[in-house]
């Protein structure tokens, strides 16, 4: 099977090959020599480690810079509750993209607590203002899943190599890129460290210190929970609250439960560059997110019907129940029910 890198050449070859024996019946010398040519061109690409010229910025498909403004305003508008994620995030983002030709790796994010408390919403907020076209967004946004993707724990080796060859030829091909990996805690020990040269930026055929890797993981939700509610006890309110409250114990959280992160070089090497705390979603946020969605949807949203949605969210842990057991992540679906309850 002819290897993907220099399987174009060969079809361009083959193009000009088949033009010529459609006209003359016959190979030309000129054509012969070119068809060889290219084959072998692609070929020993192929073998070095020289990096083809990238081409995409051209077209537009290799974005160099966005606005970061522009995502700090809709953050503001559509991400509720997170004020330590925000500052986090915003904050790393401008200072890898203002300073990425000095940078000396790619910017590393983990991205800890319970479901539904905004970690994937973020990760799409970022996606979509780096890339504002969707054909530029499948190009560049790549999400990895814990669940599906690494389901054989017999395949380990097998995943290592694809997982390095996949991310390695994203960069190869344009330098800009997030990485996802979604529900980091599913996929096995030992995986995610194959991807050291890459996240320190040793691997000498490409330069990935223009991309961005974020790890979403629920370990340390917990954590952060006891922490929160520890400190609110102590009456220090929510937005009082700051990341060196949280940081040393999701650390800890990531490197000892059970999950991708467990004992992994990525923190005990410290590649990991923000440990980033994302906060149980208290009553206030929910409501929020309810009138967010209805918004969206361009529908009128009435007390009562704000009342009846708030009835389907359950509230834990006992006995302060402050907090949405699973945030915001069912929202939408129990808005379009409700919404749409008047036609059934």
């Amino acid at each position: 099977m002819l290897c993907s890198k220099y399987f174009s050449f060969y079809i361009l070859s083959c193009l000009f090959f088949f033009k010529s024996t459609a006209v003359y019946g016959l190979v030309d010398p000129i054509t012969g020599t070119f068809v060889v040519g290219a084959f072998l061109t692609g070929y020993f690409y192929n073998k070095s480690n020289f990096t083809m010229p990238n081409i995409f910025p051209i077209f537009g498909r290799c974005p160099k810079t966005y606005d970061i403004k522009e995502l700090e305003r809709a953050i503001e508008k559509r991400f509720f509750g997170q004020h330590i994620a925000t500052k986090i995030v915003l904050s790393a983002l401008a200072g890898n993209l203002h300073r990425s030709k000095s940078n000396k790796k790619p910017l590393v994010m983990c991205f800890q607590g319970w479901t539904g408390s905004g970690k994937n919403f973020l990760t799409e907020l970022i996606a979509s203002h780096m890339f504002t076209s969707e054909a530029v967004r499948k190009l560049r946004f790549h999400v990895i899943h814990g669940r599906s993707d690494f389901i054989y724990q017999s395949q380990i080796n097998v995943y290592k190599e694809k997982l390095y060859y996949d991310v390695k030829s994203k960069i190869k091909s344009c330098d800009t890129n997030v990485f996802v990996f979604d529900e980091t805690h599913y996929i096995p020990i030992g995986i995610l460290d194959i991807l050291i040269p890459i996240l320190e930026n040793n691997d000498v055929s490409i330069d990935s210190r223009n991309s961005i890797f974020i790890f979403l993981t629920n370990a340390g939700g917990k954590a952060i929970v006891t922490k929160y509610l520890d400190l609110w006890s102590k009456g220090i309110s929510r937005e009082s609250m700051k990341i060196q409250d949280f940081d040393i114990i999701l650390q800890k959280s990531a490197f000892n439960e059970k999950g991708g992160l467990m004992k992994s070089g990525l923190i005990d090497s410290h590649i990991v560059d923000y440990y980033v705390p994302f906060l149980p979603l208290e009553r206030d946020h929910v409501v929020k997110c309810i009138e967010a969605e209805f918004k969206n949807l361009k529908k009128y949203l009435d007390s009562s019907t704000k009342s009846e949605i708030l009835e389907m969210v359950s509230f834990g842990p006992e006995p302060e129940n402050l907090f949405a057991t699973s945030g915001c992540k069912r929202i939408n679906q129990f808005v379009a029910s409700q919404s749409n309850s008047d036609l059934v």
